[in-house]
């Protein structure tokens, strides 16, 4: 599979970087003299060799080549690799490819049977049309703020961007049905549109469901949600601790390993609904005892009595946890100028398929082997198109 890769920032990378490790072309195209995707918006401000960790983090197994759409010759060696192609996806705003006379319409008919995937704020409709978005304004329409952080507290984002990393994600499953249909002798061709908005709303199911039932609206979660016996909790070290029982069984070995036996018969917590009605004054009672000792001898009784329980990891303990370890999901890759950097891998297992992990390119570093490759492109004509500023 072939992938004309128009893409920048985190959603658009990291959908294309996904469907790259499972064994697609991708072939990321940028603006001559362009560094977005080194440093997307000026954000970045961790650099290696003078590549910033975003590109790198986002864009491996990836080939690189820049090509200026603005111009006719570099309109035309686009749309020669479009007709190659299997899919076509960028992440610009809506009208941004219609104006560079590179809408679905036109490439489709270059090629009947291209996938051509969009994902953007808000989609290709609706009076958001035309908005700029990002994850956190996805975060906040979506009501997902509304229900991140602690009651009492302001609204907060996910500490990931999941509106981005979902978006992403949202697009590869798209993309593979569209080229699944293709297969199976549905529409040759299928355009894609997602919305970040869209992938948001998407992800609150159940939330959503009790609100149409009865109206009720979900404020902040907080470390659990909905049970002083599902949270997050201080211990004497300092480090935090989660907790999750569910079921009245699990609530007795709570309650033993906490030895507090008179919880059990004490009127406000003797069976779940009591608990949730009385779930403050359970938090206090619960917070006061796990204060008592350290989070290594609680997670230690509490998981030899087979319950639901973890640490608070920061990101260096999770990066470092055994199970982590276990299943590969750091991997080292060789960079292109030199030295090798670790990274998160796919969190994919298939007995049909071996990662392979290449560094993201260098940007434009490909364009001679990508348009030898596709086009016929000779080296002479090569720096011809380099000496006009069209690659």
């Amino acid at each position: 599979m072939t992938v004309l890769d128009l893409s920048w920032h985190l959603a658009g990378p990291y959908c294309t970087m996904l469907l790259a490790d499972l064994g697609a072309d991708v072939i990321k195209i940028e603006a001559p003299g362009s560094n977005a995707g080194y440093d997307p918006g000026g954000m970045v401000r961790h650099y290696y060799k003078g590549q910033d960790a975003h590109y790198l983090a986002l864009n491996r197994n990836k080939r690189s080549m820049t090509l200026n759409l603005k111009s006719d010759v570099g309109r035309e060696l686009f749309l020669g690799l479009v007709a190659k192609a299997d899919v076509c996806f960028n992440n610009f705003r809506p009208g941004v490819m219609d104006r560079l006379g590179l809408d679905y319409e036109a490439l489709k008919a270059v090629n009947p049977n291209l996938i051509y995937a969009q994902l953007s704020a808000f989609g290709q409709t609706g009076p958001y049309r035309d908005r700029p978005g990002v994850d956190l304004i996805a975060q906040a329409l979506s009501g997902g703020m509304s229900m991140t952080g602690h009651p009492g507290q302001p609204p907060a984002r996910m500490g990931l961007p999941v509106a981005d990393l979902a978006g992403g994600m949202w697009m590869v499953i798209a993309i593979m049905a569209a080229l699944r249909d293709r297969e199976q002798d549905g529409p040759p061709s299928a355009a894609i549109d997602i919305g970040l908005l869209d992938g948001q709303i998407a992800m609150v199911p159940y939330f959503s469901a009790y609100y149409f039932l009865d109206g009720a609206i979900p404020g902040p979660q907080g470390s659990g949600g909905h049970s002083p016996s599902y949270a997050a909790y201080k211990c004497a070290d300092d480090a935090y601790i989660v907790i999750a029982v569910y079921d009245q069984k699990s609530w007795g070995r709570l309650v033993e390993v906490m030895n507090q036996p008179k919880w059990l018969t004490d009127e406000r917590f003797s069976e779940p609904r009591l608990r949730a009605a009385h779930q403050s004054e359970l938090m206090e009672l619960i917070a006061a005892v796990f204060l008592e000792r350290t989070s290594g001898e609680w997670l230690t009784d509490l998981m030899a009595s087979d319950l639901l329980c973890a640490p608070v990891n920061r990101l260096d303990e999770a990066l470092a946890d055994p199970q982590v370890q276990a299943r590969g999901m750091t991997v080292e890759i060789e960079n292109k100028l030199g030295g090798t950097l670790k990274f998160v891998g796919n969190p994919i297992r298939m007995t049909s398929h071996e990662w392979e992990y290449r560094s993201a390119p260098i940007i434009g570093g490909d364009a001679g082997e990508v348009l030898g490759e596709l086009l016929n492109v000779s080296p002479e004509k090569l720096d011809e198109l380099k000496k006009d500023g069209v690659v």
